[in-house]
């Protein structure tokens, strides 16, 4: 049945042909959306009595509902805030996830689930989310209903932070597996594809046609003017154009995802695309988590949804201005209790003396630094930022003879460092000034091999890794 009809219809009689759908299939998104909308009006105060009502009501179902948590023996002091009580509470790992699936499971939910392949029978109920599918093992979640429709809403909200709410038309270039559209698309996949005026394209590789294909499904579309991207598939395509000396398609906004914003990476973008670039965070498992607005003044923390900490290795508070770990406790999942979940990601706390300009009052992170098993180890034992090492390598010691690189720590002190040419003339000199700089960044005991290969393969979920530390689950790396 072809619905492309659907797109063509006007973006309010879409936006409201959505949530009809929505209502239609069980789910309560138009309340979620509601009550997110609500908070955006608080006041800084009364945002922060209403941050602690719910999340003070989310650790004490927990303990009262999962007999993982029951287990921890906590109970809350008198006139302890809800943001003290949390910071007794043990930091949930993935490895946690995966032995204590069962038990994390609300009681009543119990006798439904048996492990990650469990199912729901009922239509819209909750549903088992599978991640981790980049940096190892999968881990598996329980997402409820409400919890889902509040995912819904705060993609929603990321959509309207950037400058495209429902109902706006944009283009899609995503590459995640379950994702990725595929010849034998649902009907109902197609039809909220149709109502969001979603454009997709596959980003699951990056070879020269693709990319030529990328560029066409840009031009045939001069109406629509913006972009959800993962970062590095948009970095990919807006090199492979300029390389070219191809225009693209002017933009006006562009919300980068699944990655890490670097400062080149978002000039590259702007330069070519001539758009605002805006950084959007978030994960399968926690849903959106915080996006950037147009005053860039950082990314605004979904405080409606989870409670946000940024810590150091021993799990306290880090300063404004620093980097630390990023825990998440999620606010609307109650079926299973997250909790202080160590989600893998380095952020910079915000230092927060002067609201936004935007208005709204949520709290903010500075930035976000990568993720914690992409950080390198030195021979001292010191973590060294994957941000700083594409700048190192991107910036500082582009002689634009290398295409496409990645650096992988296989050993304790083993490095290989994989590259695509584009040059031949000094590349040689250019990769002995890379391994001696590299040494002097990583110690002179390690040992970096240099591999030249046709092209640098995306992980099983579409995402190019730059950075990849093979031995950070075997040292006390976050």
């Amino acid at each position: 049945m072809n619905v492309d009809w659907i797109a063509r219809l006007p973006g309010p009689v879409r936006a409201a042909g959505y949530f009809t759908l929505q209502r239609l299939i069980g789910s309560r998104i138009a309340t979620a959306w509601r009550d997110f909308q609500r908070w955006t009006r608080f006041t800084p105060a009364e945002l922060h009595n209403v941050v602690d009502t719910r999340l003070g009501q989310t650790l004490e179902s927990a303990l009262r509902d999962s007999e993982h948590y029951r287990n921890l023996g906590l109970s809350r002091r008198s006139g302890e805030s809800a943001t003290d009580f949390l910071s007794r509470f043990p930091i949930l790992m993935r490895g946690n996830l995966r032995e204590q699936f069962t038990r994390i499971v609300v009681d009543w939910l119990r006798p439904e689930v048996t492990g990650p392949e469990s199912r729901s029978r009922r239509r819209y109920d909750w549903l088992v989310v599978k991640t981790g599918g980049t940096t190892g093992t999968p881990t598996a979640v329980i997402h409820d209903a409400w919890f889902r429709d509040y995912g819904r809403a705060t993609r929603l909200f990321s959509q309207q932070l950037c400058g495209f709410p429902l109902g706006t038309p944009y283009f899609r270039l995503w590459g995640s597996e379950q994702d990725l559209l595929q010849s034998a698309e649902k009907l109902d996949r197609r039809i909220l594809r149709n109502l969001h005026g979603e454009v997709p394209m596959n980003a699951f590789r990056a070879k020269a046609a693709e990319l030529e294909q990328h560029l066409a499904t840009l031009r045939a579309h001069p109406e629509i003017r913006h972009l959800m991207t993962y970062v590095d598939a948009a970095a990919s395509l807006a090199t492979f154009l300029e390389d070219r000396r191809l225009e693209a398609p002017q933009l006006k906004t562009i919300m980068a995802c699944a990655g890490t914003v670097t400062p080149e990476w978002r000039r590259l973008l702007e330069k070519v695309f001539r758009a605002e670039v805006l950084d959007k965070y978030g994960s399968r498992e926690c849903a959106d988590i915080a996006c950037e607005c147009s005053a860039h003044t950082g990314l605004h923390i979904y405080s409606p949804n989870v409670f946000v900490e940024v810590v150091d290795d021993n799990g306290s508070a880090c300063p404004p201005g620093t980097t630390g770990r990023v825990l998440v406790t999620l606010l609307n999942n109650h079926s299973f209790p997250m909790i202080r979940y160590a989600i893998g990601d380095l952020a910079v706390a915000a230092d927060e003396p002067v609201p936004c300009p935007c208005g709204l009052p949520f709290p903010r992170l500075a930035s976000i630094q990568g993720r914690a098993d992409d950080m390198l180890i030195t021979e001292s034992g010191t973590l060294l930022s994957s941000v700083f090492v594409r700048h190192f390598v991107g910036v500082s010691l582009n002689r634009e003879l290398i295409r496409e690189w990645q650096l992988e720590q296989s050993g304790p002190q083993e490095f290989v460092f994989r590259y695509v040419p584009q040059r031949r003339e000094q590349l040689a000199e250019n990769l002995k000034e890379l391994g001696d700089s590299l040494l002097k960044a990583l110690g002179q005991s390690c040992r970096v091999t240099f591999d030249e290969v046709t092209e640098i393969p995306p992980s099983a979920t579409g995402k190019v890794r730059w950075i990849i530390n093979s031995k950070a689950k075997s040292r006390n790396v976050f």
